[in-house]
């Protein structure tokens, strides 16, 4: 959530430097004292080298600007409506029709409401920055859009990995599947990762919060007094919401694909058995062929 307030001001920063470098005696808009002793630095010291830095920057500044710009002001929207649509009828779809027999449709209707409250505090961030609806600005909307989109990004992965669990054991052990994969115990699961989410994100209630700048403007982000303590939650969080899921999913489809391929030959084999021997014998053969193994 910081990164993309953050991205925006430089945007709008990188905005107000060419425009203000652009200025002629008439000045179409007025320009902070600040910004002018900025470019008076930067032009004292492109004269002391002899470079001429002053257009490059300012035709690269424009361009970029415009580019992101462009992304901020249609593409983030699209998709945040897009999104929105789609995990409402998700959710709608696991817990309203016959698939909601299956045990895996609770997680997958949970991973929808994750995703779509993380998609809410976006499209909340993007109406702050664009049509300047300082909802994220205020004292206590801010720290709960940071710990709503804190809690709903890391439920998102531990949702897929708990899916992603599920569909090892349908594979892995199939004759299990029905007593571990039930419905009461997807439904707990989902209960205790929500509980462990809303717990380990708690920390944003304090170091998030309204920052007034030099100029007197009041935004949303990290508390200064809490930097040091943010790097070491950062790298733990990476590690917890990015590292571990990661490995244990790839760990967990690799074994799935190995299976699946294991089984595919064990097929091909039983079907050209079947077909080279008489026909009085295929039956015997085919019941005889079924693996009994839980594993495969």
């Amino acid at each position: 959530m910081f990164s993309i307030t953050s991205t925006y001001s430089t945007h709008a920063r990188c905005m107000e430097e060419s425009s203000s470098m652009d200025a002629s005696p008439r000045g179409r808009r007025s320009v902070s004292p600040t910004v002018w002793s900025n470019l008076t630095h930067y032009a004292y010291r492109n004269r002391s080298f002899d470079l001429d830095f002053e257009e490059k920057p300012v035709e690269a500044c424009h361009s970029l600007y415009f580019l992101l710009d462009f992304f901020h002001q249609y593409y983030i929207p699209s998709i945040i409506l897009l999104g929105l649509v789609g995990n409402l009828l998700s959710c709608v779809v696991f817990l309203n029709t016959h698939l909601r027999i299956r045990s895996s449709s609770y997680y997958l209707a949970a991973l929808a409401t994750a995703d779509f409250g993380f998609l809410i505090t976006l499209l909340l961030v993007w109406l702050n920055n664009t049509i300047g609806w300082k909802v994220f600005n205020k004292d206590g909307w801010c720290e709960t859009l940071v710990y709503v989109s804190a809690v709903c990004s890391s439920l998102s992965v531990w949702l897929i990995v708990a899916f992603t669990v599920e569909r090892f054991i349908a594979v892995q052990y199939p004759l299990h599947r029905p007593h571990i994969c039930t419905i009461a115990r997807a439904k707990t699961i989902v209960l205790v990762l929500v509980i462990l989410a809303l717990a380990s994100h708690s920390y944003s209630f304090v170091t998030a919060g309204v920052v007034t700048s030099r100029d007197g403007e009041e935004y949303c982000d990290l508390k200064v007094e809490y930097l040091e303590t943010m790097k070491i939650i950062s790298i733990i969080d990476s590690i917890a919401s990015l590292i571990a899921p990661l490995v244990l999913i790839i760990v967990m489809n690799t074994m799935i694909m190995r299976n699946l391929l294991r089984f595919s030959r064990r097929f091909k084999q039983t079907s050209t058995t079947s077909t080279d021997c008489p026909s009085r014998d295929r039956s015997d053969i085919n019941l005889n062929q079924i693996p009994t193994n839980s594993s495969w």
